[in-house]
C-alpha cells in the first residue's frame, strides 16, 4: 500500500536537512562560493560531492593524464575535509539521478554550484534545474570559473558577444571590475553531513575517490609532470605571484611570456585555472594589487598586466552561447575551409613522426606529459591546419582536449580556430606562417627539447637538429640515426605546402567575399599587433 502525504510528510521532517555543494570545475576550497552559500542555510548540513558522469569537468575526451590530475585535485580536497572529520563523496551516475537518490535518504535544502558558462553543460545543468524545481529545492548558481558572467557580457553587448579582443575589454571595463574572491571558510566551523558506510552502499557511492583504473582508464606510458590540487596550486601560485611582482620592480610584465622557457616545468597555472584550483579571481587580483603596490598605488594600466586571464575571458564569451562552437558546420563563427581528408597522415601527425622534429617533440611531450609550452601549441597547430597539412582543426582539437590536462572547450576551440584562420582571426589570413625548421631555434637554439622527445636524435649536431634529413650520411651513420630508417623523411615539403595553402586560402577568401560582400562578422583581430600578442600569450 502506498504511502498516505500525510505518511511523506512525516518522513520528509525526520529526514536530516542538507545543503549540497557539488563539486564541479571548482575544485578548491578557498574562493568557494558554492560553499559560503550552503552554509548560510541554518539547520542544515553541508555534503560535498563530485559525481562522475563521464564528462564532467573533463569532457567525454579524456586521456589516463587528465583523469589523473582531476583525481588528484579531488584527493587535495578530500584530505583538507578529513581533517575536520568528514569527506569529499564521490559517485558515479548522472546528475539529476544521483540527487533524487539522495532525497530520498535526505532532504535537500538547496544545490549549491559554480555556474559552468560553455553551453555544452546546459543540458546537465537544466536536467539538474528541473529535478530541483520538482522538488522544491533551492539552486544557488555562482560565478567561480570566470572573472565575470560570460552571459551578461553578452546581454551588455546587446545580445551578442563582443566581436574582438579590443571591444570585448570596452565592454567588460563598462562592467566594471571583477568581484573580488570570496574570504576563506573555517571548515572547523562547518556542520558537515556524515553518511553511514550502509547508506553509501545503498546510493553507490565509492568508498574513497577512486582511481583512474577504478573508472576504466589504462595507462600507456604516460608520466606527467604537472600535479593536481589545490594545495600543490597554492605554493606554485605564490612564486609565480612572486615572479610577477619582481617584473614590475623591474619595470617590465608578463615575464613568462617575454622569456619562454619549453625545458623546463610548466611556469604556467593553466591546469590550475581550468580545473579550478586556483581561483581566477585570486589570480586577478593578486597580479593587479601587487602591480599598484610596487607603483605605490598607481593604478594598473588597462587589462595589460593580465592579459593572458583576460583572452581566457574572451573566449568563454565568445561561446557562451554557441553550442556549436567546437564545430565547423553547425558553428556560424567559423569558416568552413575545405580541408583535406587524409587519415594516413593525419596518423603519421598524431603519432609524432612528421620528420620535422620540433614538431614531433611537441606531439609526443603532449601525449607523454599532459602539457606543453603555448609556443609548442601554436606550431603543432598550424603545421597540422594552414601552415603545412592542411588537415581540419577538429581533429587538433580532439587531440588536446584528449591529452591536454589545461584543455578546456572555449579556449582551445578558439584557440584552434584561431590558428587555421578559420574564426577570430583576419578572415582566412595567410601571411604569417611558422616555419617547423627555424621556429624553434629561437628558444632553443641547441636542439636540448628535441633531443629530449625525439631521442633518436640526441645524437644529431645542433646544426641539423631542426632539419637532421639534410645531414650528409656519414653525419647520420655517426649519430646512430638514418633518416628514412630510424627517423622518417619530411611527410612534406614545407614551401612547397605552405605556397599551395596560401593559395588555396586566398582563392577560398575571394570566393568568400564575393558572396558575403563583407568580411563575416566575428572573423577579424583588432589589429596587426594583436595577432603579434596572440602567438607570444603563454
Amino acid at each position: 500500500m502506498a504511502p498516505s502525504n500525510l505518511e511523506e510528510n512525516f518522513e520528509n521532517k525526520m529526514m536530516e536537512r542538507v545543503s549540497v555543494v557539488w563539486f564541479r570545475n571548482g575544485l578548491r576550497l578557498h574562493d568557494n562560493a558554492p560553499l559560503h552559500k550552503a552554509i548560510e542555510a541554518e539547520g542544515t548540513k553541508v555534503l560535498p560531492i563530485f559525481i562522475f558522469d563521464g564528462e564532467t569537468p573533463t569532457t567525454k575526451k579524456c586521456g589516463y593524464n587528465k583523469v589523473q590530475f582531476l583525481l588528484e585535485c579531488l584527493n587535495d580536497i578530500d584530505q583538507q575535509l578529513r581533517t575536520v572529520d568528514s569527506r569529499l563523496y564521490c559517485v558515479p551516475g548522472k546528475p539529476e539521478d544521483v540527487f533524487r537518490n539522495i532525497s530520498k535518504k535526505y532532504k535537500i535544502e538547496k544545490i549549491c554550484f559554480d555556474q559552468d558558462a560553455e553551453p555544452i553543460w546546459l543540458e546537465r545543468d537544466n536536467a539538474v534545474k528541473n529535478f530541483c524545481a520538482s522538488h522544491k529545492i533551492e539552486v544557488e548558481e555562482t560565478i567561480g570559473a570566470t572573472l565575470w558572467d560570460p552571459l551578461e557580457i553578452i546581454e551588455a553587448n546587446g545580445g551578442t558577444p563582443p566581436l574582438t579582443y579590443t571591444h570585448f575589454c570596452h565592454v567588460t571595463t563598462g562592467l566594471g571590475d571583477p568581484a573580488r574572491p570570496y574570504e576563506d571558510v573555517d571548515l572547523s566551523t562547518v556542520n558537515f553531513l556524515e553518511i553511514d558506510e550502509d547508506v553509501m552502499l545503498e546510493l553507490k557511492f565509492y568508498p574513497c575517490v577512486p582511481t583512474p583504473e577504478t573508472l576504466g582508464f589504462v595507462k600507456n606510458g604516460e608520466c606527467k609532470v604537472y600535479g593536481g590540487g589545490e594545495l600543490k596550486a597554492l605554493k606554485f601560485f605564490n612564486q609565480r605571484v612572486q615572479f610577477e611582482k619582481e617584473a614590475f620592480l623591474d619595470g617590465s610584465f608578463l615575464p613568462n611570456r617575454r622569456d619562454p622557457d619549453i625545458l623546463k616545468p610548466p611556469k604556467s597555472l593553466s591546469p590550475d585555472l581550468k580545473f579550478g584550483c586556483i581561483s581566477v579571481k585570486k589570480f586577478y587580483w593578486a597580479i593587479v594589487d601587487a602591480f599598484v603596490q610596487v607603483h605605490e598605488g598607481n593604478p594598473a594600466p588597462s587589462y595589460t598586466i593580465v592579459s593572458q586571464l583576460i583572452w581566457r575571458e574572451f573566449f568563454y564569451a565568445m561561446s557562451a552561447n554557441n553550442p556549436y562552437y567546437g564545430e565547423i558546420e553547425r558553428n556560424p563563427i567559423c569558416i568552413n575551409v575545405p580541408w583535406y581528408e587524409d587519415n594516413k597522415r593525419l596518423d603519421i601527425f598524431l603519432s609524432g613522426q612528421t620528420g620535422y622534429p620540433f614538431i614531433d617533440a611537441g606531439i609526443r611531450q603532449i601525449k607523454l606529459e599532459g602539457w606543453a609550452h603555448h609556443v609548442v601549441r601554436n606550431a603543432v597547430s598550424m603545421f597540422l591546419t594552414r601552415g603545412d597539412l592542411w588537415l581540419s582543426w577538429i581533429h587538433g582539437l580532439d587531440f588536446f582536449l584528449t591529452n591536454l590536462i589545461d584543455a578546456d572547450w572555449a579556449v582551445c576551440a578558439g584557440n584552434w580556430m584561431w590558428v587555421s584562420s578559420s574564426a577570430f582571426e583576419k578572415a582566412l589570413n595567410c601571411s604569417f606562417s611558422l616555419d617547423p625548421r627555424r621556429y624553434g631555434r629561437r628558444i632553443d637554439p641547441y636542439g636540448e627539447y628535441i633531443k629530449r622527445y625525439v631521442p633518436e636524435l640526441k645524437n644529431f649536431p645542433t646544426e641539423y637538429i631542426y632539419t637532421p634529413w639534410e645531414a650528409p650520411d656519414s653525419v647520420q651513420e655517426e649519430a646512430g640515426c638514418i633518416i628514412g630508417k630510424d627517423y622518417p623523411a619530411p611527410v612534406v615539403d614545407h614551401d612547397v605546402a605552405v605556397q599551395r595553402n596560401r593559395q588555396m586560402m586566398e582563392d577560398l577568401q575571394v570566393d568568400i567575399m564575393t558572396k558575403l560582400k563583407h568580411v563575416p562578422l566575428h572573423i577579424k583581430p583588432s589589429d596587426s599587433d594583436e595577432i603579434k600578442n596572440f602567438f607570444r600569450q603563454n
